[in-house]
């Protein structure tokens, strides 16, 4: 069967969410298919890092991603569309074309679009079966910010925002046979919206479990990480919640603890964090594992965003144990107390690192029990399976009708 994969994210290297999403599913794709990719690339990514995904699928094209800007006329007129705003301003025809090429030529049995950000590149008339595999419900996670917004105004701007957001997501997802979500409730906030959808599935997240392992880890006394780069709203949210509200009241108990930030902070924001004692902002690291192996705890204190964190997940099957929020943790069928420590206020969240910091047998056990979890249930492997079987299903139901 031949495969053409769009992409949002360039997969390679895959070294946050969603390429590392993007570049298992290839790669389980391909061990069974032949794969076409069609990607968009990202300032940090380039048409000479491809070489490694030739290995596996054939790399039709490679385009620049169009960044959002307020400020055209493009964007402007998105106003008064039925589309949001970036939609209108980011949609690049060049991408379409490379689409409608790539189907003229390849005769592809199925499509896969990956992200909703690439789902209007395909084009809405055409033949072939199709999936769209959404790494977040957009609208519902511009709703929980929406929710954060200070002010009446903010508030309501947001809350327009994000209902227009799902009523153009809701008519995206219909163009589809199949749509997949990483969670239960991302499935469940799309269909509260568009009910008719024929077939809405859950794949989730996974990890390399043979790669991530407790071997060689080494915690540090008073390490904490956070592994999630602060160039993502949520990420930056939930560090600037650690810094205001957490960090304050686990020093006056542990005055020696130190947060890890690791990835990129080109044009962030830092203000509040770069002058935090309690907070180390160690950049872009080529291995996350190196940090993972000497962090005492994974934190996760995310207010924002949707899916599931892969964050989680690598420190899991890294023995790290973790502390998250509620929010943090949605996506993984995890059990508090068992897998990991679950608090939402500043206070219970700073007593549960302590904890975790300060019991040898709590943060073993919370290491262990996680560890066999994710590799029971959350491995690319299995996953990966997983997925191509929804692909294969989808393009034979298309087939027999």
């Amino acid at each position: 069967m031949k495969v053409l994969f769009l992409s949002a994210w360039f997969p390679y290297p895959p070294d946050n969410g969603s390429r590392i999403r993007a570049y298992n599913l290839i790669k389980a794709l391909s061990a069974e298919h032949t794969v076409y990719l069609i990607s968009l690339l990202q300032e940090d990514s380039s048409r000479e890092s491809a070489g490694p995904l030739e290995d596996f699928c054939k790399v039709w094209s490679l385009h620049e991603s169009r960044w959002f800007r307020p400020g055209t006329l493009r964007s402007v007129l998105g106003l008064f569309s039925r589309r949001p705003r970036s939609v209108v301003d980011t949609f690049d025809r060049r991408v379409r074309r490379s689409v409608e090429e790539a189907v003229k030529q390849t005769c592809p049995d199925v499509i896969v679009a990956s992200t909703i950000g690439v789902a209007e590149y395909v084009p809405s008339d055409i033949s072939v079966p199709c999936v769209l595999e959404e790494h977040n419900c957009e609208f519902a996670v511009m709703r929980r910010s929406a929710e954060l917004s200070a002010g009446r105004l903010m508030q309501g701007r947001a809350w327009l925002g994000w209902k227009k957001a799902a009523m153009w997501e809701a008519s995206v997802c219909r163009r589809f046979d199949t749509v997949v979500m990483v969670s239960d409730r991302d499935r469940d906030d799309l269909l509260a919206v568009a009910s008719d959808l024929p077939s809405v599935q859950v794949v989730p997240n996974g990890v390399d479990t043979e790669r991530y392992t407790p071997e060689g880890y080494d915690p540090e006394p008073g390490a904490v990480v956070y592994n999630g780069g602060l160039t993502y709203g949520a990420n930056l949210d939930a560090v600037r919640f650690y810094a205001d509200s957490i960090y304050p009241i686990l020093r006056e108990r542990m005055p020696g603890v130190k947060l890890m930030v690791t990835g990129r902070t080109p044009d962030v924001d830092l203000h509040g964090i770069n002058d935090c004692a309690g907070i180390e902002l160690v950049g872009y690291v080529d291995d996350i594992r190196t940090v993972l192996r000497h962090s005492s705890v994974c934190v996760v204190p995310l207010r924002q965003g949707g899916g599931s964190r892969l964050k989680i997940l690598e420190a899991m099957a890294s023995g790290v144990p973790v502390v998250s929020t509620t929010v943090g943790a949605e996506g993984i069928d995890c059990m508090p107390g068992k897998h990991l420590l679950i608090a939402d206020e500043p206070g219970d969240f700073a007593t549960a690192i302590q904890r975790v910091l300060t019991d040898h047998d709590l943060a073993t056990r919370l290491s262990g029990e996680a560890r066999a979890l994710v590799v029971s249930n959350y491995n690319w492997t299995t996953i990966g399976k997983q997925f191509v079987g929804l692909v294969e299903e989808t393009a034979a139901k298309r087939r027999a009708g």
